[in-house]
């Protein structure tokens, strides 16, 4: 019997067997780790452009000015070239919740916010999302859990919103003109948020979160009163700083002349500061500043 081509055979076969050996091993393995490490890219651009376009939403409240803003995420990452399958995700503006109003002649104007959030749909690494709220940004994970991205903890959240909030504060602005003793114009400001008429997109490609501020102003003359609420029932004291700088305003105008009484306080429901006039009212040059937030 002739053994002489058993050899090359067994040879080839052992080649073989090494072979499926690195190529299941660099499956199992190698190609996993390169996905999720495409993936921890691309939540890094996520990351990156959500910080982006929430400083682009205290931009619209501080200048409020007719402009468009808007910044692409990439919804899907984690592709490669061996491996071109890509992980999605969900892109959502929501949840729409008043923080102040102003009242004139019974008319009232909401100063509303909302946020916008990104979820991850079968993401190669982990489940980490993200979400703007109340002018700051946390990280997200399965099962709701949240936690601030650029603090160390809600703590830190709560005393930069109730004691620095620069966002907060130019929610409202109040202004005024007059003689030496008669206030004879106010002037107020008012940004409200609200979600565009796209407010949610999903898949592997790249979405747009896009603002646009508009500008109205309206004239009201000679009002009874001027009422400012603020919702004291947010889970964040975003409306702390902005209620402080509102009722030292009013006191200030009232102070500085004849026909405007003392504010008067009320804090049963929410924290209300009312502007009563005596004699001549002033005239009120009301700004709405509309900002609306779209996800497509």
């Amino acid at each position: 019997m002739d053994d002489r081509a058993v050899a090359p055979v067994v040879a080839a076969m052992l080649l073989l067997a090494v072979l499926v050996m690195f190529l299941s091993t660099y499956n199992a393995v190698v190609i996993p780790s390169l996905k999720q490490q495409a993936e921890v890219e691309h939540l890094q651009v996520v990351e990156e452009s959500f910080l982006a376009f929430g400083s682009d939403m205290t931009t619209a409240a501080a200048l409020k000015q007719d402009m468009h803003l808007s910044k692409r995420i990439p919804l899907g990452g984690g592709d490669m070239i061996l491996d071109p399958v890509r992980s999605g995700g969900t892109l959502r503006v929501g949840g729409e919740e008043t923080l102040a109003s102003v009242t004139l002649n019974e008319m009232t104007y909401d100063c509303n916010l909302m946020n916008f959030s990104y979820t991850p749909n079968g993401n190669f690494w982990r489940n980490q999302g993200y979400a703007w709220q109340y002018g700051y940004t946390n990280v997200t994970g399965a099962g709701g859990i949240q936690t601030p991205l650029e603090y160390a903890d809600m703590d830190e959240v709560s005393k930069m919103l109730a004691e620095e909030s620069s966002f907060a504060k130019s929610l409202i602005e109040i202004e005024h003109e007059g003689t030496e003793d008669i206030c004879t114009d106010i002037m107020i400001t008012l940004v409200t948020f609200e979600p565009g008429e796209h407010y949610f997109t999903s898949g592997s490609g790249v979405a747009t979160l896009s603002l646009d501020v508009s500008v109205e102003e309206e004239m009201i003359v000679s009002p009874n009163s001027i009422e400012i609420a603020f919702n004291k029932n947010l889970p964040v004291p975003l409306n702390t700083s902005l209620w402080q700088k509102c009722n030292e305003r009013l006191n200030k105008i009232a102070d500085d002349y004849n026909n405007i009484e003392d504010p008067v306080l009320d804090d049963v429901d929410w924290d209300q500061v009312t502007l009563t006039f005596n004699g001549d009212a002033p005239d009120v040059m009301l700004r709405q500043v509309t900002v609306v937030v779209s996800a497509r």
